[in-house]
């Protein structure tokens, strides 16, 4: 194990499937986590290293706080070994994953309202990577970061992907092999989070990451990721069965759908769905029907367009998640009904009792 990294000395080791992480700190007392390939990985497999460095690569791209930040990658030769690493620097994070916070915290899985709190901030990192056209590939618990403080980090984009590339062997992770009607196909990845196309390296689309989602959420709600043992609360359950759905085409289109249904959960308004062969209970403000997935109503009726960052939000919000304050579209201004002007914009706080050219009470705020 080095002594020192880029300034800060190294207090601990932890090893994974294909790289080692170290905890620096300096002499502040301030932590960075170093990431380099394992050594007995790297000999004689120059392919590892080429993929460590486009992870590294994918990682920098990405700037969201529900993503581990990568703050700089460099060469590192140790002093006593005279070996070369390449080292990604990143934010240490206090806390654990998410698997080790059910198995010593709630073995029997997260209560349903921290559930619903946690699927939101992964769903607005993967929606922010989608959005660059960039798979995972590996969401699973222990790739979910809870810091102290409760906040989630999306951690390892080690076997990261553009969008519709196809799957392939991945040096490092976990391997299985399969049965096809086709043959055999060994693929690298976690096989009870993995999606069924990843399995047999056919192509990979958002909704790989979508299943790999669903997957998780069921190991959240239960604690275990075996498949018997049944979500029972609603609507999770259903949204389960949907991010799982075998048929990419089945299940959500994307983060975006799967909020829009997340956002029913605890919503006491309720109303039936349209689709005649469903004609289920959902919560008033939902876009997709969580149960059989038809489109409720056209989302300009129930949201507007942020124009600063171009999300959506409900119309009933007064500003948007980026702190941009919605303007309402119609303006109104006092006009005296006695001599029949409208009084200057700085009157128009709504609490006017006289005309200003007049001195009249006859006056009414309106439309302008």
């Amino acid at each position: 194990m080095p002594k020192e990294i880029n300034g800060y000395r190294i207090v601990e080791k932890a090893q994974g499937g294909m790289a080692v992480v170290y905890k620096g700190m300096n002499s502040s007392g301030f932590c960075r986590a170093f990431k380099v390939v394992r050594p007995d990985k790297a000999v004689n497999n120059p392919a590892l290293c080429q993929r460590f460095l486009k992870g590294i690569q994918i990682l920098k791209s990405l700037d969201h706080p529900n993503i581990i930040k990568a703050l700089n990658a460099f060469t590192y030769v140790d002093d006593e070994t005279g070996e070369t690493y390449t080292v990604l620097e990143m934010d240490w994070l206090d806390g654990m994953d998410l698997e080790k916070f059910v198995k010593e915290k709630t073995p029997n899985g997260i209560l349903p309202d921290s559930v619903k709190k946690i699927c939101y901030q992964v769903i607005e990192g993967l929606q922010y990577a989608h959005d660059k056209h960039i798979l995972h590939l590996d969401i699973k618990p222990n790739n979910l970061f809870r810091t102290k403080d409760g906040y989630i980090k999306i951690i390892d984009f080690g076997i990261a992907k553009i969008i519709g590339e196809n799957a392939d062997i991945v040096e490092g992770a976990e391997m299985y092999t399969t049965k096809t009607e086709t043959g055999e196909s060994t693929f690298k990845g976690t096989l009870a989070y993995a999606s069924p196309e990843q399995q047999v390296g056919g192509k990979l689309t958002v909704a790989s990451d979508i299943y790999s989602f669903g997957k998780t959420l069921h190991f959240l709600l239960t604690g275990t990721d075996d498949p018997s043992v049944e979500v029972t609360v609603e609507p999770f359950a259903t949204i389960i069965d949907k991010c799982t759905e075998q048929n990419p085409n089945k299940r959500f289109a994307g983060f975006n759908q799967l909020k829009l249904a997340l956002e029913g959960i605890g919503n006491k308004k309720e109303r039936v769905c349209i689709n005649p062969a469903c004609h289920q209970k959902i919560a008033e403000n939902v876009r997709y029907c969580p149960y059989c997935g038809k489109e409720q109503i056209a989302i300009s009726e129930v949201t507007k367009k942020c124009p600063k960052c171009g999300r959506e939000s409900p119309l009933g919000n007064s500003s948007c998640y980026c702190g941009y304050i919605f303007t309402s579209s119609v303006s109104k201004r006092w006009k005296c009904k006695s001599c029949y002007r409208s009084l200057p914009s700085e009157f128009n706080d709504n609490k006017n009792n006289y005309c200003c050219y007049c001195g009249s009470k006859e006056i009414a705020y309106v439309e302008a």
